[in-house]
């Protein structure tokens, strides 16, 4: 596709370029099947888990309870819990963990904010929560996680 890029633009660039992408995507699909994916059903069950992913995105600084999240989706936790089980291997508590977890270790990695600045910046209220926060999810402190990842 790049090589056809830089060919004289005429009237058959277009329809080649559409061809190779439709190959290009045929290939793509024949090596998914090649690595056993499965493909998701849709159902409610991924409405749901979509809905909550996306109030996470917007959310997870200030909302860490999943009660936030079923009431928004007017849902019970329970069938929350079951959706995203089912869906993600995992429940929403941990996937409201997760994502966390992963702003906080990217903001560790490359700023250099305090822990304090982080913590606050991530909804705790305490500096001292944000720490032990971070040290039950990743064994580490916020401290010793900036050390590590500056080393490599």
């Amino acid at each position: 596709m790049t090589e056809e890029l830089q060919n004289i633009k005429d009237n058959l660039q277009a329809d080649i370029l559409q061809n190779l992408l439709h190959n290009f995507l045929l290939q793509a699909e024949r090596e998914k099947r090649k690595q056993n994916f499965t493909e998701i059903k849709k159902g409610a069950y991924l409405d749901y888990v979509i809905l909550f992913k996306d109030l996470l995105e917007i959310n997870y600084k200030s909302k860490k309870q999943v009660s936030f999240y079923t009431k928004e989706i007017l849902i019970t936790e329970k069938r929350l819990n079951k959706a995203t089980t089912k869906v993600l291997g995992k429940t929403p508590k941990e996937l409201i963990d997760d994502r966390i977890m992963l702003e906080a270790k990217r903001i560790l990695a490359h700023t250099s904010e305090s822990v304090k600045e982080i913590g606050y910046d991530l909804g705790f209220v305490e500096p001292t929560n944000f720490i032990k926060y971070f040290k039950k999810h990743s064994k580490l402190t916020p401290t010793e996680f900036r050390e590590k990842n500056l080393l490599a």
